[in-house]
């Protein structure tokens, strides 16, 4: 928890911007207060403890993100429309349903991808063409955000 309390003040005077006795002291007591009341959320624990790994993922996911939007408008653009939809189910492997929930939203906000369902450990992805699936069944995303959370790669 004292992890906490530290990136709530350091959250807070970067927000601020003001470092007046006053200011500090403020944000001492609501970085006391957010920690006192999420003393037993696990999640809040969970990302603070991820928050590394999040920040070196992110650029990764934005870049990601910014290909998919250039491969999806070529793919809409194209007279012939070469667009073949596939449902493709990837098993993740991961046990904290955190890093299952960041693997599915990664997915989802990367255009040409979306994650339709979690069933038996598994995702369902809907991908627009049978490349896209190919590429998220490979699991370079998986792997990352395993990374990020700790857990044994997919």
């Amino acid at each position: 928890m004292g992890l906490l309390f530290v990136v709530c003040v350091l959250f807070w005077l970067v927000l601020s911007g003001h470092y007046t006795p006053l200011y500090i002291g403020l944000g001492l007591v609501s970085a006391a207060v957010v920690t006192w009341l999420n003393r037993r959320d696990e999640i809040v624990s969970h990302v603070v403890r991820a928050l590394p790994g999040l920040v070196r993922y992110t650029p990764w996911l934005l870049w990601q993100i910014v290909q998919s939007n250039l491969q999806v408008a070529r793919l809409v653009l194209d007279p012939f429309l070469p667009i073949d939809p596939v449902v493709v189910r990837v098993r993740t492997g991961m046990r904290q349903d955190l890093a299952v929930a960041t693997l599915a939203n990664s997915i989802t906000l990367t255009p040409g991808t979306v994650t339709v369902d979690l069933v038996d450990g598994e995702l369902v992805i809907h991908a627009l063409t049978p490349a896209t699936a190919a590429a998220v069944a490979e699991g370079e995303m998986a792997r990352r955000v395993a990374r990020v959370y700790g857990e044994a790669a997919p």
